[in-house]
């Protein structure tokens, strides 16, 4: 006992000086949260890493590191606290998994704060590479891989905080998302540097300032372009609550609600749209669904988008979406591909069985094939199913495959009233202005929208209310840089790092060299 003691008493020893550091990143961590939606406070973003960059300034790797990591474990448990309500309430898993579930997606998400700190300060030392250069590269790469590895999570990446900054964004239609995110790096590095009265490189500020501005001059230029609506959507929020949506004495209410909601509020609308698994249930094996569904096209003049369950191979389930044509038949049927991981259902539950205690109750559905758009007579919908519109790749791919209007169902009732819906929202104005569409979102308990071609927000309903949501929207054929060309911009960093990284090698390995001749040439000499 005593040599533990004493050893916990020299671990704290050790700890303490680095304490102001470690408070200098929870700060960071906690304004990263409050520039993201719901508080959005868009403009903190530009300075919200300059504790973070005062707490990684000094010469150690360990400390570093830590500070990094409270960095990213103070944020993400601001930003993703929700998810023990989605595991607990409803999705059938007791708090204290939960709770553990959330604890280790924050600890996976803080080593990418933690190992942004460690790199920044590996490259400064071992390259003698300043941080203004490396830190606005190296956080936009690690934002990049955290929105693909391990089927990715690109959740409140750096530049979602910006959704309400339009002329700041309009941008992302030729350079995608993570270009904000890396000025805005850049900006924090260079007001640091400014206050600490440290010496930095005037051409690189001036470039940083010239793409800055130049954005914001695009941006007002994109904005004063008008995006008229020749089509009408009707969006039914049904509201239906998470603890009775999938029980079967709820079913017949449900289809129900759904059909008088859109009897009352969704006449002479080209396009009526109901949220993610409106219908909770096989649709095409319910006869009375089908008696009460397939006729409301013919009966409003506009054909009508929903999303239910649909039957898959080996007695798994697809999250589809159907379109009913004004002739009562199924125009369209689209498959979610990317499911939500222990949500939808289990990764590598063939190898660790005992996973499948993880994955919330209901969670075993099969991927669709690929992300062709719907072709239906009010135009050809790119589908975007839930979180697949967090995704940026998935737009991409189901605009260059001719979707001219985008289309999210969702249900987010999940989250009851945290800032998760919010958060989510936010994402589909970068979705929008990317790929230079208007965007449908029809959320079971909101919030729904109509967002333009250029992110602004026509129209949104609020939380946790039943209603029916009208506006207008056009279709589209035309596909911004950003659609053809992808992610072209992570290659440009990607490309920039190594070369900076080989330069400063070089000229590192010649300075080494030549003190070495001059040091021999003094040692003869004397």
């Amino acid at each position: 006992m005593t040599g533990i003691s004493t050893g916990g008493t020299r671990w704290i020893s050790s700890l303490a000086p680095h304490l102001p550091s470690l408070y200098l990143s929870c700060v960071s961590g906690v304004l990263l949260v409050l520039v993201q939606p719901p508080v959005s406070l868009y403009p903190v973003a530009f300075f919200a890493l300059i504790p973070l960059l005062y707490a990684i300034d000094h010469d150690r790797y360990g400390p570093a590191f830590w500070s990094g990591f409270a960095c990213g474990v103070t944020s993400f448990t601001g930003l993703v606290y929700w998810v023990v309500i989605a595991m607990n309430r409803y999705g059938g898993i007791h708090i204290w998994l939960s709770c553990l579930i959330l604890l280790l997606l924050v600890l996976y998400l803080s080593l990418y704060t933690g190992f942004f700190a460690f790199a920044v300060l590996c490259l400064k030392k071992r390259l003698n590479m300043p941080t203004y250069l490396s830190a606005p590269v190296i956080w936009v790469l690690l934002e990049y891989v955290r929105g693909f590895l391990f089927t990715g999570f690109p959740w409140s990446l750096l530049a979602h905080s910006q959704d309400r900054f339009l002329p700041f964004i309009q941008i992302v239609s030729i350079t995608g998302t993570y270009f904000i995110s890396f000025i805005i790096v850049a900006v924090n590095c260079i007001i640091y540097n400014m206050v600490r009265r440290r010496p930095q490189s005037a051409i690189y500020a001036s470039i940083i300032f010239l793409l800055l501005a130049g954005s914001l001059i695009y941006g007002f230029g994109e904005l004063g372009r008008k995006e008229e609506g020749t089509l009408k959507a009707a969006i039914v929020q049904g509201n239906i609550r998470q603890d009775v949506k999938w029980d079967e004495a709820f079913k017949v209410r449900t289809i129900s609600a759904y059909r008088q909601r859109t009897l009352e509020g969704a006449r002479n609308a080209d396009l009526i749209i109901w949220p993610e698994t409106a219908m909770p249930f096989i649709f095409e094996d319910e006869v009375y669904a089908n008696q009460y569904v397939k006729d409301l096209p013919a009966l409003l003049g506009g054909d009508l988008l929903f999303g239910t369950v649909s039957r898959a191979r080996g007695g798994k389930f697809h999250n589809s979406a159907y379109v009913i044509d004004k002739q009562s038949g199924i125009a369209g049927v689209y498959n979610k591909a990317h499911l939500v991981p222990f949500g939808e259902y289990t990764p590598l539950v063939g190898h660790f069985p005992f996973l499948e205690k993880l994955t919330a109750a209901g969670g075993d559905f099969s991927s669709g094939v690929g992300h062709e758009p719907l072709h239906t007579p009010a135009g050809k919908i790119g589908m975007l199913i839930c979180y697949e519109g967090i995704f940026p790749y998935i737009t991409n791919e189901t605009v260059r495959n001719g979707a001219q209007v985008l289309v999210n169902i969702t249900n987010d009732a999940w989250y009851e009233r945290t800032s998760a819906p919010f958060q989510h929202f936010a994402f589909y104005v970068f979705r929008a202005i990317e790929a230079d569409r208007f965007l449908l979102r029809s959320a079971n308990t909101g919030i729904s929208g109509i967002i333009d071609p250029k992110g602004r927000i026509q129209a949104q309903t609020p939380i946790f209310v039943e209603t029916v949501l009208r506006g207008s929207f056009s279709l589209k054929d035309t596909k911004t840089f950003y659609v053809r060309y992808g992610d072209y911009f992570i290659a440009i960093l990607c490309l920039a790092l190594a070369v900076m990284c080989a330069v400063k090698f070089i000229i590192q390995r010649r300075s080494r060299a030549h003190r070495s001749i001059t040091n021999n040439q003094t040692s003869i000499t004397n």
